[in-house]
């Protein structure tokens, strides 16, 4: 049962710990991170627009 609940947990945090796809510099990006994330870390977006770009 131990085992189980171990192994269980294990596959969660590895599904979880997935890495998420890189934006290049100048591509369309959105800021909540659900198109990828960009490289440098920073996408520029303002509220009135749907997507922005990584800078």
């Amino acid at each position: 049962m131990r085992f189980t609940l171990f192994a269980a947990l294990a596959l969660v945090g590895t599904a979880l710990a997935t890495p998420q796809a890189k934006i290049g510099t100048g591509q369309p990006c959105k800021a909540d991170g659900s198109m990828g994330v960009c490289d440098s870390g920073l996408c520029v977006q303002t509220p009135d627009q749907t997507q922005g770009v990584c800078k």
